[in-house]
């Protein structure tokens, strides 16, 4: 089967936790020094980030639009690279490979790093929602909603992953008890596509925009989001240090990001003809996409209180965290950085 992703979607937290590990490493290094440019200090910072799943998933948006039209270099910052996070060695590589202090990941990566020791701080929100999410079957079968599936075989990518996640939050929010669908880890949305093909799992996710392009193939059932409307599907995270060191910097990225994604809302057509060459996709695939998703506030450096719940309930529900207490938010969480309507009340966690 031929697929138009590039690189293969690999959600799983324990690849990413390394990641995360080896970024604070890396970020808590000096950036690149300053050269003469624009900017709030005259100076211009070149850096190099990560984001996952980059440059093919809709994370991706926002930052090809502040790089292409000049919102990062207007706050005296200049991305020299974006790294992706398509595989393990991959995403080593990408990190050891030069001075990361910032970087998207998911929330649940970033929870779990922090638990596990890592010194990150999670400084912003980043996509929202998982309206990009999109459970499919065979053309042939007779399943429409998640109830049909008591009995039959549910696929998604990893253990641990977004989509394990969200799948036992669309079971649970409709009663049903997660013993009464077969989960399948099928390894990544590729693979997931060629199971449902054979018939080896009746459901699988796609992605868009590769789902506006491939639609056709395949029986649409419904967006995750139908189900689970709020979701705080990635944070922006940086290291103590950075926040300590450079903390002009950390208000000139966000507020940099910031800007790409009001530009994004204004003109998500544009936008998306912007992401469609970065990404080496289909032009209009990605209109329909990024319209889609611009329509539902699908981006927003904001911490949203009943979107980072839900990741939450769907970490315990998948067995990533055991007790959410343990978690110190006024240690992982640093707002200092967001407006004050974007702004979370930790005590709403606690």
């Amino acid at each position: 089967m031929v697929s138009i992703y590039k690189k293969k979607y690999h959600w799983t937290v324990g690849v990413i936790t390394v990641l995360l590990l080896l970024l604070l490493s890396a970020c808590g290094q000096n950036t690149s020094a300053p050269q003469e440019g624009k900017g709030s200090s005259n100076k211009i910072d070149e850096i190099e980030i990560t984001v996952t799943h980059y440059p093919t998933g809709l994370y991706a948006v926002p930052y090809n639009v502040g790089i292409e039209k000049g919102f990062f270099k207007e706050e005296g910052i200049k991305i020299k690279a974006v790294m992706g996070s398509s595989g393990g060695g991959t995403t080593v590589r990408n990190v050891l490979s030069g001075k990361l202090p910032f970087g998207e990941v998911s929330t649940a990566a970033a929870i779990q790093s922090y638990l596990a020791g890592a010194p990150i701080k999670i400084i912003a929100g980043g996509v929202q929602s998982v309206s990009d999410v999109v459970y499919l079957t065979r053309k042939d079968a007779s399943f429409e909603k998640p109830e049909d599936f008591v009995g039959h075989k549910w696929g998604y990518t990893s253990p641990g992953s977004v989509t394990e996640t969200v799948s036992q939050l669309i079971f649970g929010s409709l009663g049903i008890e997660k013993e009464k669908v077969k989960m399948i880890a099928t390894g990544g949305i590729n693979e997931g596509l060629t199971l449902l093909e054979k018939g080896e799992v009746d459901s699988a996710i796609m992605l868009d925009p590769a789902y506006s392009v491939e639609k056709d193939k395949w029986k649409t059932l419904f967006r995750a989001s139908e189900y689970v409307p709020h979701f705080q599907q990635s944070v922006i995270v940086a290291s103590p240090q950075t926040i300590k060191e450079r903390p002009d910097l950390v208000e000139r990225f966000l507020r940099a990001y910031r800007k790409s994604v009001e530009w994004v809302y204004n003109n998500p057509e544009e936008a998306a003809k912007i992401f469609a060459k970065s990404a080496e996709i289909d032009e209009g695939a990605s209109i329909e996409a990024i319209k889609e998703m611009a329509s539902l506030k699908h981006w927003s450096p904001s911490i949203q209180e009943e979107s980072l719940k839900q990741v939450l309930t769907g970490m315990q529900a998948v067995g990533t965290l055991k007790n959410p207490e343990d978690i110190d938010w006024n240690e992982l969480l640093d707002q200092q950085f967001l407006q004050e309507n974007e702004r979370l009340d930790i005590q709403n966690l606690q």
